[in-house]
C-alpha cells in the first residue's frame, strides 16, 4: 500500500499535531503517576470529578472517550475506594461521580508530582506564546464544540423527518 503522506490542509496538520501532543502528555501522565499506583486515564477521571461531580457519560464526553471506557476506570477507582457513585437528581439512571476524601488526597498528590514537572518544562517554553496558544486552541475548541452541537441538530431534524 502506497503512504500517503501527511495532509496539507491546516486543519489536518493541526489534527495530527494534537493527537501527537495529546499520546506525549498521556505517556507523561502515566510516567509521574506509576509510582502511586495511578495512570493518566485514572488522573483524567479523578480530575474531572475533582472540579465537581460529573456522570460517567458527561466525564467520556469531554474527554472523547467511549462511555464504557471510562465506565471500567470509574468502577475500579470506586472499587479503591478514591471516587462514589451518587445519587443525580436530574437523571435517576445515570450517577454521579463524586471523590472521596481519599481520592481528593490521590489527586492533590497527582498534582504535586505534576507541579515539578510542568517547572521543569517551564523553563523551555515561553510563557506568553503558551498563553496565546492556550487561547488559540480554547477558541477553536469552541468553534468546534457549536460545529457540532450544530450538525446534532441537522442531523436530528432529518432522522425525524424520515
Amino acid at each position: 500500500m502506497e503512504s500517503t503522506g501527511k495532509p496539507n490542509d491546516p486543519l489536518g496538520r493541526f489534527a495530527l499535531s494534537i493527537f501527537w501532543i495529546n499520546g506525549l502528555l498521556l505517556r507523561n501522565g502515566d510516567r509521574l503517576t506509576r509510582s502511586i499506583g495511578q495512570s493518566s486515564a485514572r488522573w483524567q477521571v479523578l480530575g474531572r470529578v475533582g472540579d465537581r461531580p460529573q456522570t460517567v457519560a458527561q466525564i467520556a464526553r469531554d474527554m472523547g472517550h467511549a462511555r464504557q471506557s471510562v465506565q471500567r476506570v470509574a468502577d475500579v477507582l470506586a472499587k479503591e475506594g478514591l471516587v462514589v457513585y451518587q445519587d443525580n437528581p436530574a437523571n435517576r439512571r445515570s450517577p454521579l461521580l463524586e471523590l472521596t476524601p481519599h481520592g481528593a488526597d490521590i489527586l492533590r498528590t497527582i498534582y504535586s508530582l505534576n507541579e515539578e514537572w510542568t517547572r521543569h518544562i517551564m523553563t523551555k517554553l515561553n510563557q506568553e506564546q503558551l498563553d496565546a496558544v492556550t487561547g488559540a486552541l480554547e477558541e477553536i475548541a469552541h468553534i468546534l464544540e457549536a460545529d457540532e452541537q450544530h450538525t446534532s441538530q441537522q442531523e436530528t431534524r432529518k432522522e425525524e423527518r424520515l
